[in-house]
């Protein structure tokens, strides 16, 4: 049993003294209320108090000293390293111009300031409001106090907007991260906000900065230096007396207008690339051509890729899942190491030669660089390096080096990447002309498909619900859940195999099921799967009613359902979620069922665990004699090759589920019911015990 000495924090458990301080409030990446736990290795009370009282006066100087303010001057600083970097790729741009032939051209100045006056607006007001620019705006009742000239403020909106946009995006703030961290500024809130704001102010103060960029620009054709240029009527704009809309805007890669060398500002990392934004362009501004060769392709930077796979997730919306984006997002990630090796810029610069680059680097990386948080920030060089590695220590030990992407994944990838490059495209930028084939492995033939997944038979899958989940465990913390005892807890770990084993849905459908999604007709219990607060459906089809098994009704499944209600909890299986991040509940359910699992059934475990079991329901209806059209309606697929099926006629109904069902033999019969006994954690409403902060 601990003691407590003396000396504050300080205990004694037997002959050994420890350190154990509650972490102060101040440190708001841990768990409030929890404490630290350190042994001191030493029996000695004199020796440990003094350790104690200087591991006392450490913590003490960490929490008064762990959130100081960015000074004065590393804002400074900070605006100047912006200021300078904006200022060196806009000189660049400018050079392309004068290469064009524009180097006096009034619209490249008029470009540069409409899209400073939108970053001073970003600067100014922030991220977390938009400012529409209209009437009674604050935002442009400070853009007259400033006197841009009314016609430009549709010019400047569309500037604005993107701006934005980036700024919002979960890139942006990553990039903040990292800037206050190589300008040794502590990461808070606060110092996150002065650090966007003078991101922002030194990319206005660059691209106001004309003097010298523009020397050879005549200012007096220009409504914005005290000229006046013929420019298409706009609508009457004026300034109320009071602000009514603010903004909070953040830092992003300025929109460009005319098709022009010195659009090509959308604030890329690397300052020698020029691009552009993809907002479109003001009618005040836009130049018309008599002859479309003769404007200039536009072209988007290497550096600029994530932001434009941003806009691109934003255009899909519901189309796609988080899933999809993510997947997105890491092959765009890829796909910009790759160019960048090589040494490519920008769009008009990407070949075939470097798609082709891009397949053969999928084959020498390692398969899990995704869930390695130290592989997912290494440049393409070093993920092939590292694939080499492994695969000299497979060869040394005589293993399988687990190097080189399944046909199936490099099949998504280059999917995604045929998605964004056809935005890219979409949206007037400079791409060459590309093509999969040669080199996206063929899709496997049907034959192949069915011989992919092993189908378990019911007796296959008996010896789970013999485990100690169903006969007893040790307790309820994950490891004693495996081991044999008097305990039989009701959560998502016991009611969740039984459904898959009869039902067959897809893991995630019922692992995010809501405590309302289930309800009763006249012959029963059904489950309505739907989208619901906690999870989207994979497809239309994906919607469906579905008869609860008598099974789930007998082991006390409807008096679990009242007692979560009563509970307050909306998710049905509250213990698959953390209260620190957006976990995937499927997955949650995946990590602590498939031991569960490999207990049970030893060297008789099956590949893909879980989907197995949507495989063995299937195949057990059909070898039953259920058409195969209603196994489709109870799995949420929808059977092709027949009009009538999919054009024709609804999914099969309840009582038609219901018989087709009952081919499938009772094998949960042997589990004896048990008094309803929820996890403690669950019935105390408390934090997950192995909630954990995200990583990035």
């Amino acid at each position: 049993m601990a003691v407590r000495h003396e000396v504050e924090n300080l205990i004694r458990r037997g002959n050994m003294f420890y350190w154990r301080p509650r972490v102060p409030a101040a440190f708001v990446q841990c768990r409030p209320g929890s404490r630290l736990s350190l042994s001191l290795h030493c029996s000695d009370h004199r020796r440990a108090q003094i350790i104690g009282r200087t591991l006392n006066t450490k913590l003490a100087e960490l929490k008064l000293h762990s959130k100081k303010a960015m000074s004065k001057q590393q804002l400074q600083k900070l605006f100047e390293h912006e200021r300078d970097k904006e200022l060196e790729r806009l000189d660049d741009i400018n050079m392309m111009a004068r290469r064009n032939g524009r180097g006096g051209d009034v619209v490249e100045m008029e470009l540069d300031l409409e899209a400073g006056w939108a970053c001073q607006l970003v600067a100014k007001f922030g991220s977390r409001v938009e400012l529409t620019l209209e009437t009674g705006c604050a935002g442009l009742t400070y853009l007259l106090n400033k006197d841009v000239p009314q016609t430009h403020i549709d010019a400047i909106r569309a500037n604005y907007r993107a701006e934005l946009a980036i700024a919002r995006s979960p890139g942006f703030e990553d990039g903040i991260r990292r800037l206050i961290y190589n300008f040794e500024i502590d990461d808070t809130v606060a110092n996150r906000q002065r650090a966007m704001s003078k991101v922002f102010e030194g990319r206005a103060a660059a691209l106001l900065d004309i003097t010298e960029r523009h020397e050879l620009v005549d200012k007096g054709q220009s409504e914005f230096t005290g000229g006046g240029r013929a420019l298409a009527p706009t609508t009457d704009v004026k300034a109320a007396d009071t602000p009514t809309c603010g903004s909070d805007p953040s830092p992003t890669p300025r929109v460009t207008e005319p098709p022009s060398a010195s659009a090509l500002t959308a604030a890329p990392k690397n300052p020698e690339v020029a691009c552009l934004d993809l907002t479109p362009r003001s009618a005040t501004s836009k130049q018309a051509t008599s002859n479309a060769s003769d404007a200039e392709q536009r072209v988007v930077a290497v550096s600029d890729f994530e932001q434009e796979c941003d806009k691109l997730i934003a255009n899909m919306g519901k189309e796609w899942t988080a899933e999809t984006a993510r997947d997105a997002k890491a092959l765009v990630r890829m796909f910009q190491s790759v160019l960048a090796e090589h040494g490519v810029e920008h769009s008009g610069q990407i070949e075939q030669y470097h798609i082709g680059l891009l397949r053969q680097h999928f084959n020498d990386i390692p398969i899990d660089w995704g869930r390695s948080s130290r592989m997912r920030v290494m440049s393409a060089p070093e993920l092939r390096a590292k694939g080499q590695d492994m695969r000299r220590t497979a060869e040394a030990s005589g293993t399988k080096a687990k190097v080189g992407l399944a046909a199936a994944t490099i099949r998504k990838h280059l999917g995604n990447l045929s998605h964004f490059l056809k935005h890219l495209k979409g949206h007037g930028f400079e791409i060459e002309s590309w093509t999969f084939e040669g080199i996206r492995p063929r899709k496997p033939k049907a034959g192949d498909i069915r011989q992919q997944q092993y189908k378990p038979k019911p007796q296959d899958i008996v010896p789970i619900f013999s485990s100690p989940v169903y006969c007893g465990s040790r307790d309820h913390l994950r490891g004693k859940r495996r081991q044999p005892g008097k305990h039989v807890f009701h959560d998502s770990l016991y009611f969740l195999p039984i459904l898959f084993t009869y039902l067959g849905p897809r893991r995630r459908e019922f692992a995010g099921l809501h405590v309302n999604d289930i309800a009763k007709d006249d012959d029963g219990y059904v489950i309505l799967l739907r989208t619901n607060s906690i999870r989207r459906l994979k497809t239309t089809q994906s919607q469906r009613l579905l008869p609860l098994p008598d099974e789930l009704v007998r082991l006390g499944f409807i008096d679990y359902v009242q007692a979560i209600r009563r509970l307050g909890y909306e998710a049905l299986f509250p213990d698959l979620f953390s209260n620190k991040t957006d976990n995937d509940p499927g997955n949650r359910f995946y990590d602590t069922f498939v031991p569960v699992m490999q207990g049970a059934l030893g060297e008789k475990m099956w590949g893909r665990a879980i989907h197995a079991l949507r495989h063995g329901m299937a195949d057990t209806l059909k070898q039953a004699g259920v058409p195969t059209e209603v196994i489709d309606d109870i799995s949420g697929r929808l059977s092709e090759g027949s009009e009538t099926n999919t054009r024709y006629t609804n999914p099969a109904g309840l009582p038609l589920m219901r018989d087709a069902l009952k081919h499938y033999p009772v094998i949960t019969s042997d589990i004896e019911r048990k008094p309803l006994q929820l996890l403690p954690w669950i019935e105390n409403k408390q934090p997950p015990p192995w909630a954990r902060e995200g990583k990035k």
